[in-house]
């Protein structure tokens, strides 16, 4: 069975005649979309610079190691996914997708980022999740319709405090890096919704969330929080939901009675008990 596996996959491997043919029917049709995805494809050809109506390529699930320069030509672009790749960089000429809403390439081996990425001017998604980053750039907050912004399983220890001038964030996901706290200017983020902050290394709430009216999630499972002041809880109140589950809290104090919101183990396991 896993030969005949191993095989069905490597049927399903593009060759380069073959992608040059698919890029050709593609530039007749005037194609918005282009869907390369899980092709097994190492590079890809100069055909696709003349695919000039391409709104949304995805280009995901491959075996590219070299960026994609041509994908630069496509200047209606919309949409660019790129994940599960082997890049160790972003093709050079990426900020001149002027029209270019959503980016992802989660889970490459980037390290960093090129400073022409905050030149995205109308980008409002990016995700950036497992790509081994240390830092980002700072000026990343050029990126200024930018709302989702997933940096998951890199290796930060700290945010730029220009990125708090995003002013349309509003969902912001930290989870396993190796942050410890959050910059003085974080309040700054003042649509922010949703946050998360999972598997880091906060031994204490970040109390500068109070500072965020539109925050509705904080996410801080499985960090160094072994207790929860009262001056803490108050300033937080205004929460849906704090999850502190998996930290040092195993229970619930009296004094927390009515303040549903927070959802510790204890609570967890009160659920699971109903």
């Amino acid at each position: 069975m896993e030969e005949d596996a191993n095989k069905a996959a490597e049927e399903k491997l593009m060759q380069l005649w073959e992608l040059d043919t698919f890029l050709d029917r593609v530039i007749n049709e005037n194609c918005k979309v282009i869907n390369l995805s899980h092709r097994g494809l190492t590079i890809v050809t100069r055909r696709l610079e003349d695919a000039k109506a391409a709104q949304t390529l995805l280009l995901n699930n491959n075996k590219l190691l070299m960026p994609p320069g041509e994908l630069c030509s496509l200047k209606d672009l919309t949409e660019l996914i790129l994940d599960n790749n082997m890049l160790t960089m972003l093709p050079s000429g990426i900020g001149s997708l002027s029209k270019l809403r959503i980016l992802s390439v989660s889970h490459n081996p980037l390290v960093a980022l090129p400073d022409d990425l905050t030149n995205l001017s109308s980008l409002q998604h990016l995700w950036l999740i497992n790509c081994q980053l240390g830092s980002l750039p700072q000026n990343l907050c050029r990126l200024r319709h930018l709302r989702k912004l997933g940096l998951s399983q890199n290796e930060l220890h700290i945010i730029p405090e220009d990125l708090c001038n995003l002013g349309c964030l509003k969902w912001l996901s930290l989870d396993s890096n190796a942050m410890k706290e959050l910059p003085s200017t974080f309040g700054r983020l003042h649509e922010l919704v949703y946050l998360s902050l999972n598997n880091n290394c906060f031994k204490e709430e970040p109390i500068i969330v109070k500072d965020l009216p539109n925050l509705v999630t904080l996410h801080m499972r499985k960090n160094r929080i072994s207790s929860l002041p009262g001056e803490t809880i108050a300033a937080l109140s205004f929460l849906a939901c704090l999850d502190i589950r998996e930290n040092g809290v195993l229970e619930r104090p009296p004094e927390w009675k009515g303040y549903d919101f927070i959802r510790t183990t204890a609570f967890q396991d009160e659920e699971e008990n109903i």
